[in-house]
Parts: structure tokens; sequence; C-alpha cells
């Protein structure tokens, strides 16, 4: 048992009997919303979670996806990948759905009003490209296209905003310190989901593994490249080409 004390203390466990690794926090109310909107971002298209898999997978096998080491949470990650599929392809694979459907994804919304089971009205997308294609359009995007020195992700506006306006925002638990290397906007509570990457050689590690996932998968076709030497055992034949 292991009690982490971030900005909301979660206590870690291991199940004995499924053996299953679980991480419990108390009256998080924030938590509940986003997940509430990351679960109707994940049935608008269903190109949506197998994305956020392969990249949870990706930045594991780099070492990029642990918040108590100054690297990405999977949160932050999956913020990525949402705001990727809002901006960073043409057509845009997901809406705003913040703006779409203000009364059901309001910040003030009694947490007990919120379904269990929710989803949003099918939106469909003109957006052809495959899984593949995104994935190395997300690399893309993050190592060359999204400027990590002066924006911020924002999945709550499906834009990027600059550092100045949100370190400028007057709002509980925001401070201007936290907006430092990479900055993803919580869509409710508006501060920095990527706050835990404080170090600047972390950082660099995160951009390196971009770009260079980047390049090796364009330039092999494989996701076997993607992966690094931790990641390649997960792909093993030919199906996994982008």
């Amino acid at each position: 048992m292991e009690l982490i004390r971030a900005k909301v203390p979660i206590l870690r466990f291991l199940s004995v009997s499924t053996g299953i690794q679980v991480d419990l926090n108390c009256n998080n109310l924030v938590g509940i919303r986003n997940t509430h909107l990351l679960q109707c971002y994940s049935g608008v298209d269903e190109r949506v979670c197998p994305l956020i898999v392969i990249v949870k997978l990706w930045a594991q096998s780099h070492d990029i996806n642990d918040a108590c080491r100054a690297t990405l949470s999977s949160y932050s990650l999956v913020l990525m990948v949402i705001h990727f599929l809002q901006c960073g392809v043409r057509p845009a694979v997901l809406p705003n759905l913040q703006r779409m459907c203000k009364a059901k994804f309001r910040p003030g919304q009694p947490i007990r009003s919120i379904p269990k089971d929710d989803c949003v009205a099918h939106v469909a997308s003109r957006n052809t490209d495959s899984l593949g294609q995104l994935f190395l359009g997300f690399l893309r995007y993050y190592a060359y296209e999204f400027d990590f020195q002066t924006q911020v992700a924002s999945v709550r506006t499906a834009s990027y905003l600059h550092k100045y306006q949100c370190r400028a925002v007057v709002a509980y638990n925001n401070a201007p310190g936290m907006w430092k290397y990479v900055c993803v906007e919580e869509p409710f509570d508006l501060t920095n989901t990527a706050r835990a990457v404080h170090k600047y050689d972390a950082f660099e590690r995160i951009l390196r593994a971009f770009v260079d996932s980047y390049h090796a998968l364009a330039n092999a076709g494989h996701l076997a490249q993607a992966f690094g030497t931790k990641g390649r055992a997960l792909f093993d034949d030919e199906t996994c080409k982008a």
C-alpha cells in the first residue's frame, strides 16, 4: 500500500483477490466531471479509444507516462489525444462537446445528476484517416506543430491557448508557476494537468520521444519502430503497419 501525496492524494494498493492495482481518492469532484466528459468523447468516434490505448502504450515504452517521475500523467495524454483530434487533423475527428452541450458539461452541475452511462448524439466526422495515420499525425503534431514554449492544449475551447492567458486565470488551485514546459488545460478547473513536468530534462525527454518516434514510424511504416526497444515486442507481425 502506498500513499501518493499529489494535488489529490491517492491511496494505491493491489487487490489480492484479482491482482488489479487500484488508485483510490476521495471527494475529487473534478475527477467525476472530467471522467464524464471523456466517456462522452470516447463514444463520438470509434477511433478515439484505440488511439488513446496506443498512445499510452507508446508513452509507457518511452518512460514518459508517470507524473510521480515528472513526466506525463495518463489523463494529460488523453487530453492531448482529444486536443489533437480536434485541432491537429483536417477535417477534425472530434467536435467541442463543451460548446455543443453546455448544460450537460457545465462546471457547476450537481455531481449526483451526472448519469453513470451517458453519451451525446452521434456526430459524424468527414475524416477518414486510419488509426495508423492518426497516430503518426499525433506524433507529428506534438513534435513539430504544437509550440510547447507558448501554447496550451485546450479541449475546453477545441483550440490552443497562450500560457500568459492561463497564468492570469483566477481559479482555485491555479498558480502562474504551474504553466511551465508542457501545458494541458483541465477542462473544468482550468489548471495545468501536466504541471508534474517541472524539470527541463524530463521535458526534453518527452519532446525527443515525439520527434524520434515520428521519424521512425514515418520512415519504416511499422508501429514497432515508434515504440523503441522496450515496446517493439508488442508489435511483431505485418498487421501493424501504419
